[in-house]
């Protein structure tokens, strides 16, 4: 079975809670990737979900493409983090893509050494997003929240877009949780 991956940036987005556009000139970089991985689940050992990450290593020779301070790139003032980017897969020539990772662009690294240039895409996925809020509780008026508003309430406090959500309804969590593109 051979895998064909295709992997894309909206490069033209604003608002990270928007619905992404994949359909820019530049949006589709799979002809540019040497080597992609990525790492998502539970660990079993420590009991948590930590967030998906993804990285992405460009073939060599596309650093002043891929390079936020090269003034005339064609990407030029596009390269930043939390630019939605997305990795789908078709297997044996297939038509049908299956989402891998959906998440958000959180740094760059640019290896200038002559022999060696190159650059790399790290990436993480909602959970990331979601873990950097606190949500405070009022000690004062403590009332009980089913799963669902509590998670709405979490949803919100990050700026999750009510687009995004498929909470169920009755105070039952439905899952997954989160809709549409695979966490965010």
């Amino acid at each position: 079975m051979t895998i064909t991956y295709e992997i894309c940036v909206d490069w033209d987005m604003t608002d990270w809670a928007a619905t992404p556009d994949f359909t820019g000139t530049y949006d589709n970089i799979s002809n540019d990737v040497q080597t992609i991985s990525w790492s998502r689940g539970k660990e079993v050992e420590a009991g948590n979900a930590p967030a998906a990450t993804l990285e992405i290593r460009m073939k060599p020779g596309l650093v002043s493409k891929y390079s936020p301070v090269n003034s005339a790139g064609v990407l030029y003032g596009k390269i930043l983090p939390w630019r939605i980017i997305r990795v789908r897969g078709t297997y044996d020539g297939g038509s049908t893509y299956y989402n891998v990772f959906l998440g958000f662009i959180s740094k760059y690294t640019i290896d200038p050494h002559p022999e060696r240039k190159s650059v790399s895409i790290y990436c993480t996925d909602g959970t990331d997003l979601l873990a950097r809020q606190i949500v405070e509780q009022d000690y004062e008026n403590r009332s009980v929240m089913t799963e669902a508003e509590a998670m709405e309430s979490l949803l919100n406090s990050a700026g999750w877009s009510s687009s995004r959500r498929d909470l169920g309804s009755g105070g039952d969590l439905k899952y997954p949780a989160v809709a549409e593109y695979g966490g965010i």
